[in-house]
């Protein structure tokens, strides 16, 4: 038996799509577009994820970092700063408080008869005082010399302390308190 060949020029007729024959057309058509585009969303989520994570460990680091120079400024260099606000300022009060003592002192020790005395000499703004441990006419002689002097208003013994024994020697301790007559000291800038 022979076959046939039918050659059919026309063009074939497709039957009315169904329903899943639309869904079939939406899946590869539209569908790809949300697919590809939540692809792409997941690609740059991925992508800005690494950068945010490079970026915080960089910044623990760099945290890490100044923790430890904070550290070692705290340790080596904050004591330092602080010692020098502290002279600073010891000397800002010296400065202000500090009239001519130089010359002041000088006076005092050139009065004193006895260099090897126990001796300890305080000026504060315009107060001298003298704190030391020598013979009673010694003292009476400083406080007289000091009343003398033009340096100094007022002068007077405001302590002194003697033992038995010390009175028996004449020597006894003591703190001579004088008064600056001209006192003035300008700020410091």
């Amino acid at each position: 038996m022979e076959q046939n060949r039918i050659f059919n020029l026309l063009k074939p007729v497709q039957p009315p799509p169904t329903f899943w024959d639309k869904t079939y057309d939406w899946v590869l058509g539209k569908a790809r577009v949300v697919i590809l585009v939540t692809e792409l969303l997941i690609v740059f989520a991925f992508v800005a994820k690494v950068i945010v994570d490079t970026q915080a460990r960089a910044k623990d680091e760099e945290i890490a970092t100044l923790k430890s120079e904070l550290g070692f400024y705290a340790t080596q260099r904050e004591p330092l700063f602080r010692d020098i606000q502290r002279r600073d300022s010891a000397y800002q009060r010296l400065w202000k408080n500090g009239a001519h003592y130089k010359e002041v002192l000088d006076e005092i020790y050139s009065y004193i008869q006895n260099p090897g005395i126990q001796l300890t000499v305080t000026a504060e703004k315009n107060r001298v005082s003298i704190l030391g441990y020598d013979d009673l006419s010694a003292v009476q002689n400083l406080e007289t010399q000091l009343k003398a002097s033009p340096s100094f208003s007022s002068v007077f013994v405001d302590t002194l302390s003697l033992e038995q024994k010390e009175i028996l020697q004449s020597t006894g301790q003591y703190v001579l308190v004088a008064t600056l007559a001209d006192y003035k000291r300008e700020d410091l800038n």
